[in-house]
């Protein structure tokens, strides 16, 4: 009849039942992956307890250099795409995006050669290891992906290089103070084809005081300390008595990895939904067999369906439906917070945000302390290297973290325009308009204003 002609699709029956032993597999491979994101958790109870022992100098407290390898292994490869990429670059454009000035570095308006400071900061090899915008960058993700980072300042060439945790195979450490650095142990391949093309060599941090050795033995095995050459590092997210950092990427890591398999879980649902759609329901074990080859005859769409009496053709009650991927939303939310980032930021979702215009526009005051507590660390690891080149310590200024915006900004000249002089309003209006003109000439309709 009229109302049968409206059915838009069927399924037959040994179609479905291949779909529903597809979905079955799915959902094993999906398990397994829950069983991944499980294990992933369990880092946050990896390295908290304390090893005792450490008068000698080569224990550690907190997470050791094979700990922090694995979390690296782990957080690495998922800062190439995913939620921890946008943390991340979230991380340095706050940090970084601005910009920062360093006091001396600044080309000099005189005739006189430029300072030993200025040299360092423009040298091109140092710029594309410590100084650039994209080195800046690297140098974030260093911090998020392992929690240290490593600079090498040669003293005698004033050049600066960098060192991947993942080549540190072993930490000194001050006997009487343990979470002190005093050395590290870096083992790196030349790769340039010999037997001994595997180099090993100790590297003195800047905490470092008293007579150098040349070398340091151990279980009969003599490494050489790389002489003229400093380590300047940066230690994030330390507790005290701990001697090396913990990745930022690792607070949030494992909710990041539920939320992704959530979605998965969601796409199978909505293929579920999309492809079981009706159901046939019959009396007689006959009318089972009978049905079941009259569907398997059907074809296209907007198929007509003749229904002997006794049989019932209905749709599943979800055919329709799709998965509620909103609902996935808080979890989401754990992994913003542990990595002091807003959801709104960290989805690129302004539904997040609850369509505020001002939530939306603005970092909130718990996650801007937290960026500035940053800079002030990134801001320290410079001071460092400038200090150990005998090139004292500069003022590090960052700019703003966000740009005003010129709405708001007019609003306030408006509504503090009883407090400036008609060359101070228009001057302010030029600034932020960012129109070249002359704060002098005064309007008609500006000089009228207070008549």
């Amino acid at each position: 009849d009229q109302g049968d002609s409206r059915i838009t699709e069927m399924i037959p029956s040994d179609q479905m039942q291949a779909e529903i032993a597809s979905l079955r597999g799915e959902n094993e491979l999906l398990q397994e992956s829950i069983a991944e994101v499980r294990a992933m958790m369990s880092y946050d109870d990896q390295g908290w307890a304390l090893i005792s022992g450490i008068a000698s100098g080569d224990r550690l407290e907190g997470l050791d250099v094979d700990e922090v390898h694995a979390i690296s292994g782990k957080i690495s490869p998922r800062v190439a795409a995913g939620m921890p990429k946008r943390a991340v670059d979230l991380h340095s454009g706050f940090v970084w995006g601005r910009g920062c000035y360093i006091e001396g570095t600044e080309k000099s308006s005189g005739r006189g050669a430029p300072t030993g400071l200025r040299k360092t900061y423009v040298d091109s090899s140092n710029q594309d290891s410590v100084f650039s915008d994209s080195a800046r960058e690297e140098l974030q993700k260093e911090r998020f992906i392992s929690g240290n980072v490593l600079a090498v300042v040669n003293t005698k060439t004033k050049k600066i290089d960098r060192i991947p945790f993942n080549q540190i195979k072993g930490v000194k450490v001050d006997p009487d103070f343990p979470e002190k650095s005093i050395a590290y142990l870096r083992e790196w391949d030349t790769q340039d084809g010999t037997k001994d093309s595997v180099k090993r060599r100790w590297y003195y941090t800047k905490r470092f005081e008293g007579a150098r050795q040349k070398s340091f033995t151990k279980d009969g095995i003599t490494v050489p300390v790389a002489a003229d050459v400093v380590i300047v590092d940066l230690r994030a997210n330390r507790q005290v008595g701990h001697v090396l950092g913990i990745a930022d990427g690792l607070a949030g890591l494992h909710w990041a990895e539920a939320y992704g398999q959530i979605l998965q879980y969601g796409q199978v649902v909505n293929e579920s939904l999309a492809k079981i759609l009706f159901k046939v329901t019959n009396k007689t074990k006959q009318g089972v067999q009978s049905t079941g080859v009259k569907i398997a005859n059907f074809g296209g769409h907007g198929a007509t369906a003749s229904m002997a009496e006794g049989q019932e053709l209905s749709a599943v009650s979800t055919a329709g439906r799709g998965y509620e991927f909103a609902n996935a939303r808080p979890v989401a939310a754990m992994a913003a917070m542990a990595w002091n980032v807003s959801n709104m930021d960290l989805l690129n979702d302004s539904s997040a945000a609850g369509s505020s215009y001002g939530s939306a526009n603005a970092l909130v005051p718990g996650n801007r302390n937290a960026m500035l507590l940053m800079q002030r660390e990134w801001a320290d690891f410079y001071k460092d290297i400038f200090e150990v080149l005998g090139q004292g310590r500069p003022t590090i200024v960052f700019e703003p973290f966000e740009a005003p915006d010129k709405y708001r900004e007019m609003q306030a000249i408006k509504l503090g325009s009883d407090a400036l002089s008609d060359e101070e309003y228009r001057m302010s209006v030029l600034d932020v308009l960012d129109i070249v003109g002359d704060s002098s000439e005064i309007p008609d309709m500006l000089k009228m204003r207070n008549q």
